[in-house]
């Protein structure tokens, strides 16, 4: 039987992007790709993507759009902060595989022991881990430190570089690879160019981080990165479990 897939796009900083990209992610595999997916929303007090969800069905009561809850993929919120609360949670994740294909977690922006992220990755739950990075020389050490960090997890991880001008010299991008490459980290070859509709919240269902549809039209001609970074991780996490080894009944 098929199991579900655990991912997060995660950086121990915030304002990175990862809320914006666990939203996308979700919304292309469920509007897109017509799978099943939750987004489990670990964070607390903020739970930004759970707002998110609000402000879109609020807007589309407001504009007379009719819709049912049940069209859109669940957002649940996570309080549970105490290491063994996050593993009893994730104990329930073995139910949700007969009902989900993927299951999308969004953490807060720190990364201390006491983090469910954290819980999670000594427990191995987490199938891949999805890394920003821009071009600025303190995100960068950072999230080469952290990418070494998910590797002493034994964390399987991807990175990408996002907000992207185009004005860079793609010198610079290949230095920063090479850099990476050598603790064993893989920066993806797609990147997601720098927009302003990607930062701001916008009170319409067409902006990029609707929770209630793909932008389809917008990532096709102004940021074709962003599918084409979705298909990579999808694969790869795909990939992962055909090459992981059999576990002796």
């Amino acid at each position: 039987m098929r199991r579900m897939k655990v991912i997060s796009f995660f950086s121990a900083k915030g304002g990175t992007g990862k809320t914006t990209f666990n939203a996308l992610l979700a919304s292309y595999i469920k509007y897109r790709l017509g799978k099943r997916v939750m987004i489990l929303d670990f964070d607390y007090p903020e739970f930004n993507l759970w707002h998110m969800r609000e402000r879109d069905l609020l807007y589309m009561e407001r504009e007379g759009i009719p819709f049912s809850e049940e069209d859109f993929y669940p957002i649940e919120k996570v309080r549970k902060k105490k290491a063994q609360d996050i593993r009893a949670l994730a104990e329930d994740f073995a139910k949700f595989s007969s009902e989900l294909d993927y299951l999308i977690l969004d953490f807060g922006g720190s990364f201390s022991s006491e983090d469910p992220v954290c819980q999670l990755l000594l427990d191995g739950r987490i199938d891949l881990i999805v890394i920003p990075v821009e071009l600025d020389p303190m995100i960068i050490a950072s999230m080469r430190t952290l990418s070494h960090i998910m590797k002493e997890y034994r964390q399987r991880t991807r990175l990408f570089f996002n907000r992207v001008g185009g004005r860079e010299p793609k010198e610079a991008y290949a230095r920063i690879r090479d850099w990476f490459a050598e603790g064993g980290s893989v920066i993806s070859e797609h990147i997601v160019k720098q927009s302003e509709s990607m930062k701001k919240e916008k009170d319409a269902t067409a902006h990029i981080r609707s929770t209630v549809d793909f932008p389809l039209a917008y990532a096709r001609k102004r940021n074709p990165g962003i599918m084409k970074l979705f298909e990579e991780v999808l694969e790869y996490v795909e990939m992962a479990e055909k090459e992981a080894p059999a576990v002796d009944s």
